[in-house]
């Protein structure tokens, strides 16, 4: 055998060797995210904020000391999108261009409210988050700001959605996946998937509106979840998110949802437009219903 031919077949089996190693053991949290730089326990949940080069990422932290990643910011270009679902949640843009007032529910890292800030710098943004923590730590780790145009509410989004006033453009639901059992907050949870709050959800959308839901199909809860959202929200439409295990619903007030032909053709304008570095033709593509 040629020492070129001997040294490929080393590299490829050293290669396959990593392989079965990442998938039995797969890479720490530090490995993926970095170091800690700061950790807290809130009224809800241990949590942990990680650096590595320019990316802050935050964590939460489970009852088996498992780290589940829900923000990851790039302070570099922090209106740049890092986490692929946050991508798709923004096919909400091809139902509701421009949005006036956007209501994000479920704050995290901020990552969604430094991307409307940058590329829909008209556009009203308010977040609301239960765990005031989540706040402290968005607010001093993450670089995000108060200002004329957004505006951020320490409150549980059960009682804060009744009471709002006003109506908003689009409501970007980013707390629509099951707590840890010792979060504290499954109860709280489910009651922002109940028919019930789900109406009072599209009660707040302008005519016009739109609702955009973070899933993960693989929760046992999910198809029940989906009966809920299908019928308060009968003008929907579902996509997979690529490279994760996440699924975006988009969903309209009132009326049949645009077909595909003119979806495809909105998109294509709007990425000309706004230069989101992302392709929502590409997203759109993903339609599963």
């Amino acid at each position: 055998m040629k020492p070129s031919s001997l040294a490929a077949l080393v590299v490829s089996f050293l290669g396959a060797v990593i392989a079965v190693l990442w998938w039995f053991a797969p890479p720490t949290a530090e490995a993926r995210f970095g170091p800690v730089i700061h950790e807290v326990r809130s009224p809800f949940s241990l949590i942990r904020v990680r650096e590595q080069g320019t990316v802050r990422s935050l964590l939460f932290v489970d009852e088996a000391n498992i780290e589940r990643c829900q923000s990851s910011i790039d302070l570099a270009a922090p209106a740049t999108l890092k986490l692929a679902y946050s991508r798709g949640i923004f096919l909400s843009l091809l139902v509701r261009h421009p949005q006036d007032r956007a209501l994000i529910i479920g704050l995290g890292g901020g990552g969604m409210v430094r991307f409307l800030n940058h590329h829909l710098p008209a556009t009203t943004v308010e977040a609301v988050e239960i765990d005031p923590e989540v706040v402290k730590i968005a607010l001093s780790h993450f670089g995000l700001k108060e200002g004329p145009k957004t505006r951020f509410h320490t409150a549980d989004a059960f009682d804060f959605i009744p009471t709002s006033t006003g109506s908003f453009d689009s409501i970007y639901f980013d707390a629509f996946l099951r707590a840890p059992e010792a979060s504290g907050l499954g109860e709280k949870t489910r009651r922002l998937k109940t028919r019930a709050f789900l109406t009072q959800v599209r009660d707040r959308i302008a005519p016009g509106g739109v609702v955009a839901f973070n899933i993960i199909p693989a929760d046992p809860e999910t198809e029940e979840d989906l009966a809920s959202i299908r019928e308060v929200f009968p003008g929907m439409a579902r996509f997979a998110v690529p490279n994760s295990g996440n699924q975006v619903i988009i969903a309209q007030r009132s009326g049949a949802m645009p077909d595909q032909a003119s979806l495809t053709a909105r998109a294509a304008e709007l990425d000309a437009q706004l230069g989101l570095g992302f392709s929502l033709a590409d997203l759109l593509r993903e339609r599963i219903e």
